[in-house]
């Protein structure tokens, strides 16, 4: 992880750039009248602008808090990886986005579930659960070695449909029956 420490200068330069391209404001106070936020003022309702908020899925219904609870840590570290990635291959940081993929591909994956398993997470989710967990390690094996070939278009092609795989990971996550097709599929 001290390889990407120098992450950390554009992650953090890019939030400042996107704090500082915003007005300074009061909590609760009215924004400037020439500001485009203020023809608006609102806030999406699924983000925690509050001090350390992270950023999460909703809960899904369906699984038990035990579950939901167990499947938390995996998924935060996972979003840290994939948010770490995503600056990488924004900056161009090759060695960096090689290395975070692989991160993202050796990550250990959950089992299927035996026919008949009852009571265990793994019976909890979805089977198109673990076909994209399958997808998501090809998928970040092709970012990582696009990033070897230092070829950014390939990177960024790469990295879509890695992220392609994550949203339709957690569209399933959410609701077990849902699928999305990507316009032009």
């Amino acid at each position: 992880m001290r390889r990407l420490a120098h992450l950390l200068l554009p992650l953090l330069c890019f939030s400042c750039a996107t704090t500082a391209a915003r007005p300074a404001t009061t909590p609760g106070a009215p924004l400037p009248p020439d500001t485009p936020a203020s023809k608006t003022n609102k806030t999406p309702a699924s983000v925690d602008s509050s001090p350390g908020a992270k950023a999460s899925l909703p809960e899904p219904g369906y699984l038990p808090s035990e579950a939901r609870e167990m499947l938390g840590a995996r998924m935060e570290r996972h979003g840290e990886e994939m948010m770490l990635l995503l600056v990488s291959v924004m900056t161009l940081h090759h060695e960096d986005t090689e290395l975070l993929a692989e991160q993202v591909g050796a990550e250990p994956r959950m089992g299927r579930p035996s026919p008949g398993e009852k009571g265990t997470i793994s019976a909890l989710l979805p089977p198109r659960f673990f076909d994209l967990q399958d997808q998501l390690v090809v998928r970040a094996h092709a970012v990582a070695e696009a990033a070897r070939a230092k070829d950014n278009g390939r990177i960024v092609r790469a990295y879509g449909q890695l992220a392609e795989t994550c949203v339709s990971c957690h569209s399933v996550y959410l609701t077990p029956d849902s699928e999305f097709e990507l316009p032009g599929d």
